[in-house]
């Protein structure tokens, strides 16, 4: 956060506690951080299982000796196993654009059946407005999204969207999100280079985070979440 302070001092300068006080200004319109990590055993407090169709609900699992959050679909077609981020107990949005909010994620993408088409994808995670129906095309959100057996960035303001594909997806990795004044940028592992970055179809509406896996064809779908944090940097 931003400090101002009544006198500058010189490095090994003295400063007097009245120097300090009389002029010290928190300004939390410039930047506000606040992380949420809050994936474990009693998932059900934090996360809504809401939108979930024909599936059980998410829960806790040792896999390999690690431990996942797993969101695992019947083998229907169209069944979907979802998490989204509770506020106090309740469904609610928790962040918006504005917020400059930035989503890090560990997903662990175990099976899926790659179907053509944006309306087949069979993951989708990242920011989405809490009531928005998923799997659904041209909404406020900033997301990744799996099908063809590859990863993409989507991004979309409420009327239209911008994709762009980050390659094949692998069976493990770190995804993050960054929403800026401008622009959208999407990373995955590397967390300096990113995969993409958008400028359009940006979205402008509150939101929360979800994550989501959809069965295809009879084929059961299986996505674990290692970790998720956000972090909000409110600015001017």
């Amino acid at each position: 956060m931003s400090l101002r302070h009544k006198e500058v001092k010189a490095t090994l300068d003295r400063g007097y506690a009245s120097e300090w006080n009389d002029d010290h200004i928190y300004d939390f319109t410039d930047e506000i951080e606040n992380e949420l990590i809050e994936l474990g055993p009693n998932l059900n407090l934090t996360w809504d299982m809401g939108q979930n169709v024909n599936a059980g609900a998410a829960d806790w699992q040792m896999v390999s000796g690690h431990a996942f959050v797993e969101l695992d679909t019947p083998a229907n077609t169209n069944d979907v196993s979802s998490i989204r981020k509770e506020l106090d107990a309740a469904i609610s949005n928790i962040t918006h654009p504005d917020d400059l909010p930035i989503l890090t994620s560990a997903v662990q993408i175990d099976t899926v059946h790659d179907a053509a088409g944006v309306a087949n994808s069979v993951v989708e995670f990242g920011f989405q407005d809490d009531d928005d129906a998923l799997f659904t095309q041209n909404l406020h959100m900033a997301i990744f999204r799996v099908y063809n057996g590859h990863v993409f960035a989507v991004t979309g303001d409420g009327a239209a969207e911008t994709e762009t594909d980050c390659g094949a997806y692998s069976e493990y990795a770190h995804y993050r999100i960054e929403v800026l004044a401008s622009s959208v940028k999407f990373y995955i592992d590397d967390m300096v280079t990113a995969v993409a970055t958008h400028t359009t179809n940006l979205p402008d509406a509150d939101l929360t985070v979800k994550f989501s896996v959809r069965s295809k064809n009879n084929v059961a779908s299986i996505i674990r979440v290692d970790a998720a944090g956000l972090t909000r940097l409110r600015q001017k």
